[in-house]
């Protein structure tokens, strides 16, 4: 795999940004569709609805099939990274999923500028459809309290989910109905326009094909 190149934000202000925010306080659940995300300022990025989960019920699931994905090891049996936007070097320890600095030629008065896009992380596998799988991301040590990531699994709609800061994890569980899990940057809600992302370090993923 490649190395990959970002954009320079560079400097400029955030007052006049023409942006229109949505209100998100309608959304049932966790759920976010793609077409909403794109028009989210921060301020609505912070409130996106977050789940957690019952790790120890998760955990006590038995596993009847695993994938391990780290930075040494993008490919295991059926399951690769097909693609995410970040560096990558041979001798690297995690995966760094980052935000794609997008231009925009009339972001602020007329001027030009940059502003932090989502990326995904996309694993692809061939998973029986319908039944259940088990996904435990596992962080570089860091704080994570109050951040979240998005994941992505049947195409029109991202679940959010808060990361466990206590064990540096995400841990979500799903029914197949795709062939791809999409994994996003680090949700940071700060009210700026140029970090409403950032980078996610990703040591290891597992992914188990669970009875219930």
């Amino acid at each position: 795999m490649s190395k990959k190149q970002f954009g320079n934000i560079g400097k400029i202000g955030s007052k006049n940004l023409n942006i229109k925010p949505i209100d998100i306080r309608v959304t049932p659940s966790n759920r976010i569709s793609n077409a909403q995300l794109k028009k989210l300022d921060p301020k609505g990025i912070a409130s996106i609805p977050a789940l957690t989960v019952n790790r120890n019920d998760l955990l006590n699931l038995k596993p009847n099939e695993s994938w391990e994905i780290t930075a040494q090891k993008l490919k295991d049996k059926d399951m690769y990274v097909a693609e995410y936007f970040g560096w990558y070097r041979s001798d690297q320890t995690t995966i760094d999923v980052h935000p794609e600095n997008k231009y925009y030629p009339r972001l602020n008065n007329g001027m030009a500028g940059f502003l932090p896009e989502m990326r995904y992380l996309v694993l692809r596998f061939r998973p029986e459809m319908g039944k259940r799988y088990r996904v435990t991301i596992q962080l570089k040590s860091g704080s994570y309290r109050n951040k979240k990531v998005m994941t992505n699994i049947a195409g029109r709609y991202n679940d959010t989910w808060y990361i466990n800061y206590q064990f540096n994890e995400v841990m979500f569980d799903f029914l197949a109905s795709t062939n791809e899990i999409k994994i996003s940057p680090i949700i940071a809600g700060y009210e700026n326009y140029y970090v409403k992302y950032q980078p996610l370090e990703i040591e290891k993923i597992n992914v188990d094909k669970v009875g219930d």
